[in-house]
């Protein structure tokens, strides 16, 4: 039996959280995996019909039609309809199952878009409109969904096992309410503007015109809420989080208390850190440090001379990421820990795997995702660009052993997930350089057109730094004079320059042709 296509219709810059949500369930509850997938126009491949007629095809092959009303009611077409205006008469044209949520009480919906608020009103008309469940978070939304799509099912002969009950029930309760907590002290002037204006901009892919669509943007995505009593914008605790002047301040919780040891074991650090950054900060700064105490070397390969070091920077972000992503930040008394020794980098997060997540399944790497801290996940991914949530430790582990590193241990110490790193056993420049940085390259347009004498040159170059033409000649069993006329060759292309004179003469690389 085909999967049921569930057709997801909204607002897609405001509600983008709540459509990730939606194929998320969809995609990774046990039950509604096996029998349902999402459609999401943005995630839709490329089309060469216009994008208003490839968005409704995709709709006329859906079966069930999930409508979810913002604030918003989005750009209108030459119609002077909306998308999810449009999508909602087409899928009521059809008679498919409609399934209509709505973000907020009662109380919200004046303040919702004049066009919305008509819109609205014909789903609410008793005689032809749809029954529709009202919502205030993600998780709310994913549990009215999934009660909403289990008739549907039910219907076609489908029901989930005890099992797949209990796994969804688990999953759902993993996410924390900590995140959108709503602060009552602080207001949106306690927020860094730099650091909302880059988020938004990173949201709607433009810089923000104005105050009022950052924070519409801000409030859309549960990072912000309007206290109508004092009638101020003021964070969720996400927001403060992400963006707070001084996080700190009302979470001393979020620091963290990095130190570096000069061998293998606890001693005096050689270099210490408390770090109370709002968390993108926070994570860079914490990259900073590991990078400023780590090992680097250089090394050739092939035509270029590369910067080896000792741990690969993608892998400690992910885990960076994941500590302040998924930690537990009801245990108020522990902050984050990282530790760098002489042969090893350990990363402690407060908190255990929630479940259904187990350490066998995460040793594994064979789980769904799940976040304690959705808001602050999704917030965190505006910032440090991660492609896939919930994938960070299988990113982990092939970035280090793509390196030739053993693969990161995962373990539990004393309340923490802990992430271990184990260095090199051996000299960094036996470590792989496919992810390297190189320092000089020689173009390789330019490579072909060396003889193979003339790359032993710039192979020497690259290692030694500068070379002499009898050692040259020695190496290549040839004459002083055959040298001379390769590296005149080589002046020429412009990849070496000669130094010194008479017998004291020699050659160093050309550094402005050679590219970074």
């Amino acid at each position: 039996m085909s999967k049921v296509k569930v057709f997801v219709s909204s607002v897609q810059q405001e509600l983008e959280n709540e459509r990730v949500a939606s194929a998320e369930l969809i995609s990774t509850d046990p039950f509604l995996s096996r029998h349902c997938e999402a459609v999401l126009f943005e995630r839709l491949p490329a089309s060469t019909l216009p994008a208003q007629k490839a968005y409704l095809t995709e709709l006329d092959s859906s079966d069930v039609y999930i409508g979810i009303i913002g604030l918003e009611y989005g750009p209108t077409g030459p119609d002077g309809l909306s998308a999810m205006h449009r999508e909602y008469l087409r899928a009521e044209k059809h008679q498919m199952p409609m399934i209509i949520f709505v973000k907020g009480q009662a109380g919200r919906d004046k303040d919702r878009n004049q066009k919305m608020q008509e819109l609205f009103a014909r789903v609410r008309d008793s005689k032809t409109g749809h029954t529709y469940r009202r919502f205030s978070n993600y998780q709310d939304l994913k549990q009215s969904i999934r009660d909403a799509l289990l008739p549907i099912l039910k219907n076609r002969g489908l029901t989930p096992s005890i099992a797949e009950q209990t796994e969804f029930v688990q999953t759902l309760s993993a996410a924390s309410d900590f995140d959108t907590q709503l602060l009552k002290q602080e207001d949106i002037t306690d927020l860094d503007p730099d650091l909302t204006r880059q988020y938004v901009t990173a949201v709607l892919n433009i810089p923000p015109k104005n105050q009022a669509i950052i924070q519409r943007t801000l409030l859309s995505r549960g990072l912000l809420w309007y206290d109508e009593k004092h009638q101020r914008h003021r964070p969720t605790a996400a927001g403060l989080l992400l963006f707070g002047k001084t996080p700190d301040a009302v979470f001393p919780q979020i620091r963290i208390a990095a130190n570096a040891y000069g061998g293998a074991e606890k001693g005096e650090p050689i270099d210490r850190r408390n770090i109370h950054k709002p968390l993108p900060g926070a994570i860079q700064e914490a990259i900073d440090f590991l990078i400023r105490n780590m090992r680097h070397t250089q090394a050739v390969r092939g035509f270029a001379r590369v910067e080896l070091n000792e741990y690969p920077y993608e892998a400690l972000r992910e885990a960076l990421i994941n500590a302040v992503a998924h930690r537990d930040y009801g245990i108020r008394g522990a902050g984050i820990r990282v530790e760098k020794y002489a042969d090893r980098i350990m990363i402690f997060s407060p908190g255990l795997p929630p479940p259904p997540l187990t350490l066998a399944k995460l040793r594994s790497l064979k789980y769904l995702p799940c976040s304690r801290n959705p808001n602050i996940a999704r917030g965190l991914s505006f910032f440090e660009r991660i492609e896939e949530q919930g994938d960070g430790l299988r990113r982990m582990v092939m970035a280090t052993k793509n390196m030739g590193l053993s693969a990161p241990e995962f373990s539990i110490t004393d309340g923490h997930f802990t992430v271990v790193f184990k260095g090199p056993s051996k000299s960094l420049a036996k470590l792989r350089a496919e992810k390297a940085q190189p320092i000089f390259a020689v173009k390789p347009a330019l490579v072909d057109l060396l003889t193979p004498n003339q790359k032993m040159i710039m192979r020497g170059l690259l290692k030694n730094g500068e070379v002499k033409v009898p050692k040259i000649a020695a190496q290549l069993k040839v004459t002083d004079q055959a040298v001379r006329k390769d590296m005149a060759k080589l002046q020429k292309m412009r990849l070496v320059e000669k130094r010194g004179a008479a017998r004291a003469t020699y050659y160093v690389l050309n550094e402005q042709q050679v590219t970074p």
